[in-house]
């Protein structure tokens, strides 16, 4: 199946309800204190957006996330907390259950721990500050520990697949849609909690240990799946060629399966 290159682009967009924006910047141009050799994409999501990442873990990674402005709505190991970029950086340890988003996402989209997030900050905080931050972008940025450049490969590869207009074409596209985009997060470090029994949000306990083994059981099947049909989670068409490059030695030398 033809792919459509984009491989170039600076930036990549979802349209709405789940508007959202994925910046590149040249590693010299991030605008953390990080080191300028550690690569970081600026992720911008407007008002009214209901873009989520949804719940997830990292087994390879752990994941630096800082607002530059507006305000997100984080949820690290089952507790969940506005950040603003008065707030500093939140760190994502490997294993921890995270989630974010804008701070005003409906209530009714939300879980019963994020409400209450929620509601707790709004009720900390004056109206003007909540209707000046509903009209602004969330502007935030995330890079990992490596930084091996995988978060980039990551959103290139899931956001290429989602714009591809052929994937919707009949049933049948939407399953090699829905398998490429679980091959792209069973490969590059992005588990999703399928069943969530309320854990303690860093995998361990019987909860934890349930939620893994769904995960693991139903991704690497559907991955299993996808490389039959002849799909590869990291494709030249998405990927720049210095990040295919890397990708590729990765996997030479026996860092991923």
């Amino acid at each position: 199946m033809a792919r459509t290159k984009t491989s170039h682009l600076p930036e990549l967009t979802r349209a709405a309800p789940d508007s959202v924006t994925f910046t590149f910047p040249k590693h010299s141009e991030n605008l953390n204190g990080h080191s300028s050799d550690t690569p970081s994409t600026i992720v911008t999501i407007p008002p009214g957006s209901s873009f989520t990442t949804s719940l997830h873990w990292h087994v390879t990674h752990t994941e630096y996330i800082r607002v530059i402005s507006g305000a997100a709505l984080i949820t690290l190991s089952n507790q969940t907390k506005v950040y603003t970029a008065e707030d500093g950086i939140a760190v994502i340890p490997r294993y921890a259950r995270h989630e974010w988003m804008r701070f005003d996402r409906p209530a009714h989209l939300l879980s019963k721990s994020q409400r209450k997030g929620q509601e707790k900050w709004m009720e900390e905080h004056g109206e003007d500050v909540i209707e000046k931050l509903r009209g602004m972008d969330l502007v935030a940025e995330e890079w990992t520990d490596p930084g091996d450049g995988e978060k980039e490969v990551f959103f290139r590869n899931i956001l290429s697949t989602l714009k591809e207009s052929q994937w919707r074409e009949g049933w049948w596209g939407v399953v090699l849609m829905l398998l490429q985009i679980m091959l792209v997060m069973w490969e590059l470090d992005n588990p999703v909690v399928l069943l969530d029994l309320g854990g303690p949000g860093d995998g361990d306990g019987w909860r934890g240990a349930v939620e893994t083994a769904v995960t693991y059981a139903f991704m690497w099947s559907v991955a299993m799946m996808g490389k039959a049909l002849g799909l590869k989670a990291v494709n030249e068409e998405y990927t720049p060629k210095y990040l295919l490059k890397a990708w590729d030695e990765g996997k030479a030398k026996g860092k991923r399966e």
